[in-house]
């Protein structure tokens, strides 16, 4: 499915995500088609993370160099509340869209939207989140996702020697986002937009 202005211009802002997902979490709920205590404790964990990240991470003045060159671009970030990866990469992903107003930012939910999550897969998964690059005629141009490069090392050197249970990988996946600050998604947008010019 192409992504057309209507489907861009239908999807939600990030105050508007934020608050469906804070609207969602006091009803005992959560984003997606799992409705489990496991998603849900997620979805309040990402909530906090998410309020954390907006608060703690700062742009990198060489990525707001970059940003304040950049020509009409829309984001289309592919999301949902209780994914940890997500929780800890829209922070920096809202704030560069802030710093740039040339920049637009609008989030949908993977579950909501197969047909277009489905054209994005990380090695065959269903992964977010996912950005997808678009210019002013809704003409794709690149996407990213669904984690920074070191972060997705971490995954693949589990999956090529799972030595340790996934929730201790989950454990160490969520030690290198604080230890990171928001980063490196940074820089490796950074490159994604330097190399549309």
């Amino acid at each position: 499915m192409k992504i057309t202005k209507e489907i861009f211009n239908n999807a939600m802002d990030f105050e508007t995500y934020d608050k469906h997902v804070k609207e969602l979490f006091a009803q005992g709920k959560t984003t997606g088609d799992n409705q489990s205590p496991n998603y849900i404790y997620f979805t309040k964990l990402g909530i906090q993370r998410v309020k954390r990240g907006l608060k703690t991470i700062t742009l990198i003045n060489k990525v707001m160099d970059t940003l304040n060159k950049t020509k009409g671009i829309n984001w289309l970030v592919i999301s949902e509340a209780w994914c940890g990866d997500a929780v800890n990469i829209i922070p920096s992903i809202v704030k560069m869209a802030e710093a740039e107003k040339k920049i637009s930012l609008k989030i949908i939910l993977r579950d909501e939207n197969p047909e277009i999550m489905n054209r994005f897969l990380t090695n065959g998964a269903r992964a977010i989140p996912i950005v997808i690059f678009l210019d002013d005629n809704f003409n794709e141009l690149t996407s990213w996702g669904a984690r920074p490069k070191p972060a997705q090392q971490i995954v693949i050197a589990h999956k090529e020697n799972p030595v340790k249970s996934f929730d201790e990988v989950k454990v160490d996946l969520q030690k290198w986002y604080i230890q990171d600050k928001g980063q490196t998604v940074q820089y490796e947008f950074r490159d994604i937009l330097e190399s549309f010019e």
